[in-house]
C-alpha cells in the first residue's frame, strides 16, 4: 500500500509540472501529498554571495542573508500554494514545509517517510543547463532510499501506464507501485524475451488486464517511443537503502519524455 508521496519544488516551470504530476499520482494512490520547498543556506553563505554582499555594502553573510530570506521564504509560500490550490481541487490531503539546508540531500531526508518522491527533471536553472537532467534531480536520484518520479515541465494526465519488466523487476519494487495504480488505466508489459510466461502469470495473478510486448530493441530505444502520455515504470538495483543509477537506468532517463517512475 502506498501511503505518502513527497513532491520538491522550486517555483520553476518543471516544478510545476511536477506538482501536477505529485497531486495526480497522490489521487490516483488516494494517499497523503507532502509539498516541500528548500531554503538552500548552503548558497546564501557561500563565498560568491559574501563578496557579492561586500560590493554592495552589506556585512558580509549576515545582513545579505538576512535580507534575502524573507524574499526566499515568500517565494516558498507562493509554490507551495500553487501545489496547495491543486491538491484542494482533486481532494487530496496536503501538507506544506519550508525547510532549509542543502537543496537534494533535504529533499530526501524531508521524503524519507514517503513511498515516492516527485521531482521536476529540471530546475530555475533549466534555461542554462544542457543537461537533460537538473543537478538536483540527478543528485536525488542517487541519494533517493525510496522511489522517485521524473516529471516533464508541461503536464499531460497520464493514459496509460508502460511497465518495463526484466530480471531487476522481479525482485524489486516497480511491480508494487504499478499494481497499486487505478486498474482503469490501461497497462502495457513490456518484457524481456526470456521472461514472457513469467511476466504475463505474474500480472494475471493479480488480476489486472494488460497487454503484453516482447522487448526487441534496447529499454532506452523503446522508452523513447512511447506516448507523452505514458507513465512509464522502471526498475533500478537498490544498494544499502539508494537506488542504483546504472547505464541501463541513465539511458532510459535521457530518453524518456513523460513521466518516469523510477523504483
Amino acid at each position: 500500500m502506498i501511503k505518502h508521496v513527497t513532491v520538491g519544488t522550486d517555483g520553476s516551470r518543471y516544478a510545476e509540472g511536477a506538482a501536477r504530476y505529485a497531486v495526480w499520482l497522490a489521487d490516483a494512490y488516494q494517499t497523503k501529498l507532502t509539498g516541500c520547498y528548500v531554503m538552500d543556506r548552503r548558497v546564501l553563505e557561500g563565498p560568491f554571495f559574501a563578496r557579492l554582499s561586500m560590493l554592495l555594502g552589506f556585512t558580509p553573510a549576515t545582513d545579505y542573508r538576512e535580507a534575502v530570506e524573507p524574499v526566499l521564504h515568500s517565494l516558498g509560500e507562493t509554490a507551495l500554494g500553487f501545489i496547495a490550490e491543486l491538491a484542494r481541487e482533486a481532494g487530496v490531503e496536503f501538507t506544506p514545509r519550508i525547510c532549509e539546508g542543502p537543496v537534494a540531500s533535504t529533499l530526501v531526508e524531508r521524503a524519507a517517510k514517503s513511498e515516492v518522491l516527485v521531482v521536476g527533471r529540471q530546475g530555475d536553472h533549466a534555461a542554462y543547463e544542457n543537461d537533460l537532467l537538473g543537478s538536483v534531480a540527478e543528485a536525488v536520484l542517487r541519494r533517493a532510499p525510496a522511489a522517485v518520479l521524473l516529471a516533464p515541465a508541461d503536464y499531460l494526465a497520464p493514459r496509460r501506464l508502460a511497465l518495463f519488466y526484466d530480471q531487476h523487476t522481479v525482485d524489486g519494487e516497480t511491480l508494487r507501485f504499478t499494481l497499486a495504480l487505478p486498474r482503469e488505466l490501461p497497462l502495457l508489459v513490456i518484457h524481456t524475451p526470456e521472461l514472457a510466461d513469467e511476466a504475463r502469470r505474474t500480472i494475471e495473478e493479480y488480476g489486472r488486464p494488460a497487454e503484453f510486448e516482447a522487448l526487441a530493441e534496447t529499454p532506452a530505444e523503446r522508452v523513447a517511443r512511447l506516448n507523452d502520455s505514458d507513465l512509464t515504470l522502471f526498475e533500478a538495483d537498490n544498494e544499502r537503502g539508494h537506488l542504483v543509477i546504472d547505464a541501463r537506468v541513465q539511458q532510459a532517463i535521457n530518453n524518456s519524455r513523460g513521466p518516469l517512475l523510477i523504483a
